[in-house]
């Protein structure tokens, strides 16, 4: 018998990133049961790992089961939220202006590298062990995941990159005349697409003050530092990724050139494989009540990711603006009575503040939309969000602008509304427009709320002279993208191919 080949996924642990992992595992084995798969991770994604590892299994029994280690030390999310010194907890609260964005940038370099030397040593020993029993043929390492990174370089593992985010974070920097300076948005400025001329002298700072941040920062120059002592490696990141790339490493990236930003040169290494997103169970088998209450008519979805979360004063406005969109609809003379979904998350922690207590301010502003059973706001949803989007029922995705809700929107030919919440979030906001598929619901008010600026923008949507142009425009890019091979598909075959297998996706 030949040998098994193994294929190992290096990830961060947080949604949107390992959800691209998920999906081309599955692709992985659909195309080649035997290959053997295993996810290092920390714990936070190990039931979604189970949960992606039962779906294979019960469309193919036959298929190597996928196997999962968990890494045991510091994820991402917890370093960014407990260690002080990072403070990408004041992204939420912090809006982009003239004076914020330098601070803004400052936080976001330290994002980049959230941890303190020890953690960083301890992730990359996990990881290190982990290799070590794998022994794979191919690592696959998300592109944000330094200890990852690190150690598959510094063990001479063959890999390649596999990431959620877009072209323009890999090829911006390496376009002609300098267009990364006068064409393409800074990160964290929220400046939109193309930078106009008058915003062009303060995007060149930005970028010099974010370069600066990523180069002087005393932290992460004391990580790297005890890092190399402890271990001997040097640390190898999202950075030196996309300025000096190992010859011919292949990066695979969950984007295309035509959903994009427009690029004049893509690095042949760069592969586009278009969006991956994950195969769902449909909302009628996870959920049947659900897919019955979905029926009754057209229905927003808002779903603000599961990293950002809705303070009190944000989810009243928002309510505030719900139940003014209700009535001008029900004015309007449209088909259907409109409803909303909403998955709220309360806080980092849990829950915060009552919604449906008698009283309490948000129940005081929907209670008829409650009564009706018209709103319905619950901190969990069975379905996938996906799933729900999928239904056809779905008029509106009102998401935060995070890569995964943004895509899945996409696919489904849903148009959205983007209410941006730090970084990347704001560039889709502005891909959202540019596209023709939405609106920036919170262009004034973000990273917050406001309820007139997030009404307008539903009105935009749903009933105003643009509406129509824009559930056209939605539909037409979710047609044509369905005709091609799915993302997942493109990367598990190039992945297939990285490894020498003749896979058939």
């Amino acid at each position: 018998m030949p040998p098994v080949r193994k294929i190992l996924m290096l990830t961060n642990s947080e949604y949107g990133q390992a959800n691209v992992f998920l999906a081309t595992a599955r692709s992985i084995l659909e195309s080649d049961p035997t290959v053997e798969i295993h996810v290092a991770s920390f714990k936070a994604i190990k039931p979604a790992v189970a949960e992606t590892a039962a779906a294979i299994a019960h469309d193919n029994p036959d298929a190597t089961p996928i196997q999962f280690h968990e890494i045991d030390g510091m994820s991402s999310l917890e370093a960014w939220f407990e260690n002080p010194d990072v403070g990408v907890s004041r992204l939420l609260e912090m809006a982009p202006t003239l004076r914020t964005r330098p601070t803004i940038l400052s936080i976001l370099s330290r994002a980049s590298m959230p941890y303190t030397g020890a953690q960083l040593v301890r992730n990359c020993r996990e990881v290190r062990r982990i290799v070590e029993e794998v022994r794979p043929d191919l690592a696959v390492v998300d592109n944000l995941f330094t200890p990852g990174l690190t150690v598959v370089r510094q063990m001479g593992v063959k890999f390649v990159i596999l990431s959620p985010n877009t072209l323009k974070e890999f090829a911006a920097p390496l376009q002609p005349w300098a267009a990364l300076l006068w064409k393409y948005p800074c990160v964290g400025t929220a400046f939109p697409f193309p930078v106009p001329w008058y915003l062009v002298p303060l995007n060149i700072f930005y970028i010099f003050v974010f370069v600066f941040f990523m180069v002087f920062d005393g932290r992460a120059r004391e990580t790297r530092k005890h890092l190399t002592e402890q271990t001997g490696a040097r640390i190898f990141d999202q950075g030196e990724l996309i300025t000096a790339p190992p010859k011919d490493l292949k990066m695979l990236v969950a984007s295309s050139p035509d959903l994009d930003f427009p690029l004049k040169y893509i690095p042949e290494n760069v592969i586009p494989c278009g969006p991956i997103v994950k195969s769902v169970a449909s909302v009628g088998d996870v959920d049947p009540e659900l897919h019955n209450w979905l029926a009754r008519g057209p229905t927003v979805l808002i779903n603000l990711g599961s990293l950002s979360y809705t303070t009190e004063d944000q989810a009243v406005e928002m309510a505030t603006a719900v139940a003014a969109v209700r009535r001008a609809w029900k004015r309007s003379g449209k088909e259907g009575s409109l409803q909303f979904l909403w998955k709220l998350k309360r806080s980092h922690g849990g829950d915060a503040y009552e919604v449906h207590e008698k009283g309490c301010r948000i129940e005081e502003i929907l209670r008829a939309d409650f009564d009706a059973d018209a709103v319905r706001v619950m901190g969990w949803v069975k379905a996938e969000p996906y799933a729900v989007l999928q239904t056809g029922n779905v008029v509106c995705s009102v998401n935060h602008g995070g890569a995964n809700s943004y895509w899945e929107a996409l696919c489904a030919g849903v148009p959205q509304i983007v209410l941006s919440v730090w970084a990347d979030t704001y560039d889709f906001a502005h891909r959202a427009e540019y596209l023709g598929i939405g609106r920036w619901g919170s262009r004034r008010s973000a990273p917050s709320v406001e309820a007139k600026e997030f009404g307008a923008a539903l009105l935009r949507v749903l009933i105003g002279p643009e509406a129509e142009s824009i559930r056209t425009r939605a539909k037409d890019i979710s047609d044509l993208r369905a005709r091609g091979e799915e993302g997942r598909d493109v990367a598990a075959r190039h992945i297939l191919e990285a490894m020498g297998a003749a896979g058939n996706v």
